[in-house]
């Protein structure tokens, strides 16, 4: 049976309590020189409704005052969130970042953690400061925002988000990743990241890093990349030169700091899958020891990759994230805070699930776990009830014992390795036309 509008709000609120407690709210809002006025909506009240909104599959801000069982209307929590300080919201995001990757932290990768970073594009309001800052695809179009996120994948905790306007490329905020980063920990990143320069930012890093390679940047004869020594088979150490012609990103003094060559390792494997083309993969990487190192163990890293992908699913489909809603350029980044702090939460349930079941993160449905928060009565399933001994004359109404309470289990997905399925849409979309000029000039038409 469903649970009813007050035992989500609990339970929520238990979660939220937990990795996030009022009190310690208020405490980093004093800290960044925020004031407010003892009301309804203070600084915690604001963001644990904002966050139990997120956590309700995105529900509207009007459905918030059943979940707050409180006359809140959607404007006055949108007031709200405005009066929040930008700096309070990154002090929580990474205080609950931090919590909830130091209980689920893992060395699952010859004992380093592992990092995986990529863009992703959110839909925005069709609002004047929005459309300046972002641009969108056409000129009728939403704007467009990308977003470079960082994830955990040891722990499957958001760690970092940086926004930008769609058109610009990710791989020149490699630096600027690497400084938010987990020290020590490697880092598996898309062939947008490979260049001399951002290889070069990684080796100054205490951490390494695994790339996938473009064709024209293999190791070859008269080329900027030569072979020095093969390290076994499809494996190579390879020697990268200074390039002649100047990244535009850079200026000419930091181009010209950057040293004459770079020592990396080459590999390529075979991904072969059932009913697919073979194809060869190759990755750059600045884990140089053979031995501690093997391709294999490379390869397997690589397809890891992966994760990030699924991770992006559910916060786009799962849970209904893929369009914000704010209408300022600040709002949107208040937005996207708010979004890794719930998403991190749900991380925090995943990984003690995976405890208590001796599992991996990774096998822990994250679909069952936000049904869990939502639909699951606050009680487990009471046992069987006990009757009372009844009188001859009268008997007595059977008596429930009380609940003992049972440890939550969640599903398993299945381990179902090398799984295709072809990016193909049997069911179509509706037949409407594209809107080619604004809505107000449609009106106009359809009348």
């Amino acid at each position: 049976m469903a649970a009813s509008i007050g035992v989500i709000r609990d339970r929520i609120k238990r979660e939220l309590e937990q990795w996030l407690p009022g009190r310690q709210i208020e405490q980093e809002a004093k800290r960044c020189g925020h004031r407010w006025r003892k009301r309804k909506l203070g600084p915690a009240q604001t963001i644990h409704l904002l966050l139990a909104q997120l956590l309700a599959w995105n529900t509207a801000l009007t459905a918030v005052r059943h979940l707050a069982a409180a006359a809140v209307t959607a404007g006055a929590l949108c007031q709200a969130r405005t009066r929040l300080p930008l700096m309070l919201l990154r002090r929580c995001c990474e205080l609950v970042s931090a919590n909830v990757a130091q209980q689920a932290q893992r060395f699952d990768w010859c004992g380093r953690e592992v990092l995986a970073a990529d863009g992703v594009c959110y839909y925005t309001p069709d609002t004047p400061p929005l459309r300046k800052w972002l641009g969108s695809k056409n000129r009728f179009g939403f704007p467009l925002m990308k977003v470079v996120t960082l994830f955990n994948l040891s722990s499957g905790v958001m760690q970092h988000q940086i926004p930008l306007p769609h058109r610009r490329g990710e791989a020149p905020l490699l630096g600027r990743l690497l400084r938010l980063a987990t020290p020590a920990a490697v880092i598996v990143m898309d062939r947008a990241f490979a260049s001399f320069a951002n290889l070069h930012a990684v080796l100054q890093w205490p951490g390494d890093a695994v790339i996938r390679l473009n064709s024209r940047l293999l190791a070859k004869k008269n080329s900027l990349r030569r072979v020095i020594k093969r390290l076994g088979k499809n494996d190579l150490l390879v020697c990268w030169a200074h390039p002649e012609n100047r990244c535009s990103l850079l200026s000419r003094l930091r181009w010209n700091a950057l040293p004459a060559e770079l020592t990396l390792r080459q590999v390529s494997f075979i991904v072969a899958r059932r009913g697919c083309r073979s194809r060869r993969i190759s990755i750059i990487t600045t884990l140089l020891d053979p031995a501690k190192y093997p391709a294999q163990k490379l390869a397997e890293l690589y397809q890891r990759r992966w994760e990030i992908e699924l991770q992006f699913r559910h916060v786009k489909q799962t849970l209904n994230w893929e369009f914000l809603r704010c209408k300022t350029c600040e709002g949107v980044k208040k937005e996207l805070l708010l979004r890794q702090i719930a998403f991190n939460v749900l991380r925090a349930i995943i990984a003690a699930q995976a405890d208590a079941q001796e599992t991996t993160i990774d096998r822990i449905s994250f679909v069952d776990t936000l049904r869990w928060l939502i639909y699951s009565p606050t009680q487990p399933t009471p046992m069987r009830p006990t009757p009372m001994r009844p009188t001859p004359m009268r008997p007595t109404p059977m008596q429930p014992t009380p609940m003992q309470p049972t440890p939550v289990r969640l599903m398993q997905s299945p381990h179902r390795p090398g799984r295709s399925e072809p990016r193909r849409l049997k069911r179509q979309d509706k037949n409407y036309l594209p809107l080619n000029c604004s809505r107000a000039e449609a009106r106009r038409k359809a009348a």
